[in-house]
């Protein structure tokens, strides 16, 4: 022993301590939102991808069948099998559910709730009129495809009730589920234009998701916009306000047209559905 006394490291005072675990709060409060927002743009190139491939298989359908794919075929005794547009689609390229389900609604299973929507009343409706034909289809060619939406980001009919998944194989009449147009996503396996055609307005009968009262809107989950995949197959991201100004994204035409002869009033809900 030489007499000298050893110290030992000094510690942090609880007042030190307090103070980094305040900064560390700060500076993670300050990262999450940077992070979340890194996390919904990975999610938006998912969903732009999976988009790009349906859109790849769409030209394909139609250079293959010189038409596009109707929103859905009844298959079976009374139709209890439907065969919808992106079994359809699939089949062309082998594209797989996980193609067909936007990353930001990872829960939702590919079918009639589904979170990807059909331009169906201008790109291919089978739904079968009162005089026996179909509402529009077969649609052979399109006039502005680039400026026309093909399918992309749906909500369904409603956004107050939660999500259920719903097969595409199942029907109503002999699963027994419910069809509440309030559920999200119900029925999102398709979407509505900004007016809808006058002669779903004047020819239906008996079919409630073939009038403007239980339409489907587009679903801005990515950064308040939505992806879209248009007929030609190139994916744009519009908002609500831009979809929803008329019928330019949905006629075919790629803005207003007279030869678009459809109902004078807006879809109903809209500022309800979007906050306007």
């Amino acid at each position: 022993m030489n007499g000298t006394v050893r110290m030992g490291r000094p510690g942090f005072t609880l007042i030190e301590l307090l103070i980094v675990i305040a900064i560390i709060g700060v500076l993670m409060s300050m990262m999450t939102p940077a992070l979340r927002h890194a996390q919904a743009m990975a999610h938006s190139a998912t969903c732009t991808s999976n988009l790009r491939q349906l859109g790849t298989a769409l030209v394909m359908y139609q250079s293959e069948w010189g038409c596009y794919p109707a929103h859905q075929w009844k298959l079976g005794p009374g139709g209890a099998v439907r065969k919808r547009w992106f079994q359809q689609l699939h089949e062309m390229l082998d594209l797989g559910e996980k193609v067909q389900q936007c990353p930001e609604v990872a829960g939702w299973v590919c079918g009639r709730n589904n979170s990807y929507g059909y331009n169906y009343k201008y790109v291919g409706s089978a739904r079968v009129l009162t005089d026996g034909t179909f509402e529009r289809f077969p649609v052979m060619q399109i006039k502005n495809p680039g400026r026309t939406i093909a399918f992309g980001d749906s909500s369904g009919t409603g956004w107050t009730e939660p999500y259920e998944p719903i097969p595409f194989a199942q029907k109503s009449s002999i699963y027994g589920y419910d069809e509440r147009k309030n559920r999200v996503g119900n029925h999102g396996y398709t979407l509505d234009p900004t007016y809808i055609p006058q002669r779903t307005e004047d020819l239906y009968s008996g079919d409630k998701y073939a009038d403007k009262e239980s339409a489907s809107f587009i679903a801005p989950r990515h950064l308040g916009k939505a992806n879209f995949c248009m007929v030609d197959g190139h994916v744009e991201s519009l908002t609500p306000e831009e979809v929803y100004a008329d019928n330019r994204y949905w006629n075919g035409y790629g803005r207003e047209d007279p030869l678009d002869e459809h109902v004078a009033g807006k879809l109903p809900r809209l500022n309800e559905r979007y906050g306007w």
